[in-house]
């Protein structure tokens, strides 16, 4: 981290809300998806169901959470959302049905949908543009640091407490969270903002209006987009995969996600000291290095144990660290190109299509999975990103001219 963001105490605490939310949602995914993949045996269709209403609404109410986190203070929106995600996860440990989980996975993609661009927002308040590559670098360092230490974790606290404790601890790290954040200020900029009188029906095409007259945000989305439909072909399915190791699917499923995790870290590290040169070169090399090892998972499944569980650790490496290389640069980009004013509507119409995409990979992937196999729908997507990355990395100066692109970044500088 740069030594003068060691110094903006309201970014440590921001920073220190988001390690305890984000370490209690890994210890969470691995449970559930033991609870719906293997103690309830769902279907490939079903499980997919279940990550849809982890993201559905946020496509529906996106837009709407972004124009709310640029009106209202932003720090009361994160603080609320946070206390309404505890009371759901205890309710997650109360159903008896999967219907019941359902709805309640619902409301949780609800109250985060309007706490991420509330945060991205905040982030703009308090980090200059200067130290903001640094910013977000730390954040997904933490963020992918707790990857690795929540599966972990999680394995101990199900063996000790049984799958429930996961949920417990998860629900106790959003009151943390919440605790945290009363320790970030309201600003100026944010008092002055929430007194705006535009028209509320106005706004919801803000965002999208923004984004459309910057090219390199619009066609960095797209890409972007394209890079998680894909991914969540695949990634939807893991547990359907490996199935195909019945005995090891819990361990595999810990290793995958904790590797790519460290990779993510490996990102994170680079790019929180390295400049971004190109960002659509960024974007479709990590397409590539993300597509190889997908693909290769589906021809690795049947190898023996031992070779399986250290070749699918090389690969979710390379696949996390891959990612990590799309994720942070756009990032990046976006809160650059966007005035504070302006990041709620921008990061909420980017999270309806992000969310869009991931929504379209997940039903993508539940269908060819059912009919065609796991291990078709891994090959498939591989091909599928590897493809992209390609194609962009072909065209990147057609799609976006890189001497203006570098020459905007030293303006902003």
């Amino acid at each position: 981290m740069n030594r003068k963001l060691l110094k903006n105490r309201p970014y440590l605490f921001l920073l220190s809300a988001q390690t305890v939310s984000n370490l209690g949602d890994w210890l969470n995914l691995i449970a559930l998806s033991a609870l719906i993949g293997l103690k309830w045996q769902a279907s490939p269709l079903a499980i997919s169901a279940a990550f849809l209403c982890l993201t559905v609404p946020s496509i529906v109410c996106g837009t709407l959470s972004g124009i709310i986190a640029d009106r209202i203070d932003r720090k009361t929106l994160m603080i609320l959302t946070d206390l309404l995600r505890a009371a759901v996860v205890i309710g997650v440990i109360l159903s008896s049905h999967l219907w019941e989980v359902y709805l309640l996975l619902g409301f949780k993609s609800l109250f985060s949908s309007l706490f991420t661009p509330a945060k991205e927002g905040k982030l703009k308040e308090i980090v200059p543009d200067e130290f903001m590559q640094s910013a977000v670098a730390t954040s997904q360092l933490v963020n992918n640091s707790t990857k690795i230490a929540g599966p972990a974790l999680s394995g101990i606290v199900v063996a000790v407490l049984g799958v429930h404790g996961s949920f417990y601890l998860e629900s106790a790290s959003f009151l943390l969270s919440a605790v945290l954040i009363i320790g970030v200020p309201v600003t100026k900029g944010n008092q002055q903002r929430i007194t705006e009188k535009t028209a509320f029906s106005k706004q919801f095409s803000e965002g999208f209006d923004f984004l459309s007259k910057k090219r390199v945000l619009y066609v960095g989305l797209l890409v972007f987009a394209l890079i998680l439909l894909f991914e969540q072909v695949s990634d939807s399915q893991f547990i359907v995969l490996l199935r195909e190791v019945p005995d090891h699917a819990i361990h595999l499923l810990g290793y995958i996600m904790a590797s790519s995790g460290a990779g993510m870290i490996a990102a994170s590290i680079i790019l929180n000291k390295k400049e971004i040169r190109s960002y659509l070169q960024a974007l479709s090399l990590s397409a590539i290095g993300m597509g190889i090892p997908m693909g290769l998972y589906g021809l690795f499944i049947h190898f023996p144990v031992f070779w399986v569980t250290l070749l699918f650790i090389l690969l979710s490496l390379i696949a996390g660290f891959s990612f990590g290389m799309a994720f942070i640069p756009f990032n990046v980009m976006v809160q650059r190109q966007t005035p504070e004013s302006m990041t709620g509507r921008v990061f909420g119409t980017i999270n309806s299509v992000a969310t869009m995409a991931v929504v379209v990979g997940m039903i993508g992937g539940g269908m060819i999975s059912q009919f065609a196999g796991a291990i078709r729908d891994f090959i498939f997507s591989g091909a599928a990103l590897v493809m992209i990355g390609a194609i962009v990395y072909a065209n990147r100066k057609a799609l976006k001219n890189e001497k203006k692109e570098a020459g905007q970044r030293a303006a902003q500088a």
